[in-house]
């Protein structure tokens, strides 16, 4: 078998019905058809057009692919296929693209204006659809160029100092086109041009030159009627109707009780004889003329046939010079004159056009002909006019995709139809814990993993950045961080005082939900209520103690007279209050010893019931409150640091103050 298929085009036409495949070759300006194979579907694994059953489907085509590499003697690598219409999208749109001075139009800038106008019909079609579905563009119609605001049919190669480009873009939902690819996938065969029906119909069906007239082409196949409107040498609109051919099959099965492949040949023989005979599903033996089926079936007959019109009129506004009728459907007797009386057109002018009017095109073969061979002609057709692949191929973590080439493709489009999880792409925060610390609630959040790394041809990348044909992504998913994890101790520091030579914690009667806890390990779970005490001052050593009020404490050698701060590490000593000594002398009772000092500048005097005054009786002498502190405390004996137990004599001089902490240096 040649493996070479440098000039052998190879058109599939996947219908509702039945797959077609056609093999042809460019002679000049003849495109000669050399092969052509036809197979029904097994089974209905086509709706209005669509696929539903892939697998179905690629084994019928590869029973047509078989056939002909069989014929032919060629390997067939390359495909050139055709989206029927339905949920098809169209966005007309213009761009303008001025220039600060006179300007040669050249392929370049030819190039940018169609990007751009792509570019923004799938903007607008964004804004437009609130669905959340994916569409792509497969195709597009120029209808007019202008330059310098005169019309003209091409620019390329002028002079001018503004460009614009109106356009109908075509859109159809990723799932249809992706569904097509699947099938090619499975039979090993590339996707190298695609496009919509109504588009290749139309290409062969209406000369360029007949266009300049408002006709109307409608493809009827089996599961949808394609249409398409020209005015004035372009496409000015597309639309499509959910009612073909299966609507006339399933009303013939359910007036004349027929299974679906009986009632199939019966409408298909309906032009081709009149009279008719078959078998319904109890056995019985019935003939008849085709005009009396005919009368029976009009109301489906007239059902498509105002679908069709209405939606004839809906995308042109009126009605149309002409009709032309093309695919399996049209050949319905009487469909085309009910169209005619819907539009008010002669029934002259809504024709039937078949396989053997297309100019151009020689092949020998029975196969091919009639209406509904248009299509896979058309296929065929557009391929060999086409010169670039619709379809680009990339890689994504070494992993062949295809995406259809439209102006703006980016990684995120890439990374969906590989498969790949968007939510892989963001980091995610491990869980948080929230928990009631004294009545106040704290949230403690957990970590951050790492961002997703995205590479394009080993060059850092996101997903906004543009891909082109060849490309090779590689992309590492984003990791999840930790879950918050505390324990008690990340809320209590393991700290300490000591009270009379015992290790006392700083932090006491913690509980979580009520529960006492003495381990600082203890983890805490989301919604846990933790509670604490803090020995952070002499009343509280008291109070959580139980210390009588008529006992002393230190603070670091310092009485405690009030209440004073406490800190971990402070060295705390309570003892008894000394007892007076009982006597009838009040001075001898109460004073041993009396002194003068020079305090903060004044003479004051230092009476004590101990035989030695100390620096720290001052206090008791003094209007000093140490309760709350208004910056550092500074206290001198005779010019130097003072110590608490340092004894004072008669004459020292002595300074006690507080030192604003910003003068601090």
């Amino acid at each position: 078998m040649d493996i070479n298929q440098n000039e052998t085009f190879f058109a599939l036409d996947i219908g509702t019905r039945s797959i077609m495949g056609i093999l042809g070759e460019k002679d000049g300006d003849i495109i000669k058809i050399k092969n052509v194979a036809m197979e029904l579907h097994k089974k209905r694994a086509m709706y209005d057009g669509q696929v539903h059953d892939i697998q179905a489907v690629a084994d019928v085509a590869q029973i047509v692919k078989n056939r002909l590499e069989k014929e032919s003697g060629v390997k067939l690598t390359d495909v050139a296929i055709a989206a029927a219409g339905r949920s098809l999208k169209t966005i007309h749109t213009n761009v303008i693209e001025e220039f600060e001075e006179e300007t040669l139009i050249d392929s370049q800038i030819m190039k940018n204006i169609e990007i751009e106008v792509l570019q923004q019909a799938a903007n607008i079609l964004k804004e437009n659809l609130n669905d959340n579905v994916s569409y792509y563009n497969v195709g597009h119609t120029v209808m007019t160029y202008k330059l310098d605001d005169y019309e003209i049919k091409n620019p390329n190669g002028h002079k001018g100092k503004k460009i614009s480009l109106e356009i109908i873009a075509t859109f159809l939902p990723k799932i249809v086109v992706e569904a097509l690819d699947s099938v090619m996938h499975k039979i090993d065969l590339n996707i190298s041009y695609m496009t919509l029906e109504p588009i290749v119909a139309l290409e062969v069906a209406i000369p360029e030159n007949v266009r300049l007239l408002n006709i109307a082409m409608v493809d009827i196949g089996a599961g949808t009627s394609d249409i398409a409107i020209t005015k004035d040498g372009t496409i000015i609109g597309y639309s499509m109707t959910s009612t073909a051919g299966d609507e006339i099959t399933e009303a013939l099965s359910q007036k004349f009780l027929l299974d679906f492949d009986t009632a199939e040949i019966i409408k298909c023989n309906l032009c081709k004889s009149s009279e008719q005979s078959f078998t319904d599903i109890v056995g019985t033996q019935i003939n008849m003329s085709t005009n009396e089926i005919l009368e029976q079936i009009q109301d489906s007959i007239e059902l498509v046939a105002k679908n069709i019109s209405d939606a004839i009129l809906k995308t042109n506004g009126k009605s149309p010079s002409a009709v032309f009728l093309i695919g399996g459907g049209s050949q319905l007797p009487i469909l085309n004159k009910l169209i005619a009386d819907n539009l008010q057109l002669q029934e002259s002018r809504v024709v039937v056009k078949s396989v053997e009017n297309i100019q151009n095109i020689e092949y020998d073969t029975p196969i091919l002909e009639g209406p509904q061979s248009i299509t896979p002609v058309g296929i065929l057709t557009c391929a060999i006019k086409n010169e670039r692949k619709d379809f680009m191929e990339i890689k994504v973590n070494d992993k062949k995709i295809k995406l259809f080439r439209s102006a703006d493709l980016k990684i995120s489009d890439a990374l969906i139809l590989a498969g790949f999880n968007p939510r892989d792409l963001i980091s995610r925060k491990g869980k948080s814990i929230l928990v009631t610390i004294n009545g106040d609630k704290k949230i403690f959040n957990g970590t951050y993993g790492e961002e997703a790394k995205i590479n394009l041809n080993n060059q850092k990348a996101n997903i906004d950045t543009n891909i082109h044909d060849g490309d090779t992504i590689s992309i590492e998913p984003a990791t999840s961080g930790q879950n918050a994890q505390v324990s008690i101790k990340d809320l209590i520091s393991e700290k300490y005082i000591y009270i009379n030579d015992d290790i006392v914690p700083y932090f006491c009667n913690i509980k979580i939900n009520s529960i006492e806890c003495k381990d600082y390990s203890t983890m805490l779970e989301n919604g846990d209520e933790i509670s604490y005490d803090i020995l952070d001052s002499t009343d509280k050593i008291r109070q959580n103690m139980n210390i009588a009020d008529d006992k002393q404490i230190f603070i670091n050698g310092e009485f405690s007279k009030y209440d004073l701060s406490v800190e971990p590490g402070d060295k705390i000593k309570i003892s008894e209050m000394p007892k007076e000594k009982e006597t009838s002398d009040v001075d001898v009772q109460s004073v041993k010893k009396s002194i003068t000092v020079i305090y903060n500048g004044s003479m004051i005097t230092i009476k004590s019931k101990r035989d030695k005054i100390l620096f720290i009786d001052i206090f008791d002498n003094i209007d000093f409150d140490r309760s709350k502190p208004k910056g550092n405390l500074i206290m001198k004996h005779n010019g130097n640091t003072a110590e608490l137990t340092s004894e004072l004599r008669n004459g020292d001089r002595v300074e006690i103050f507080w030192e604003e902490k910003n003068n601090i240096h």
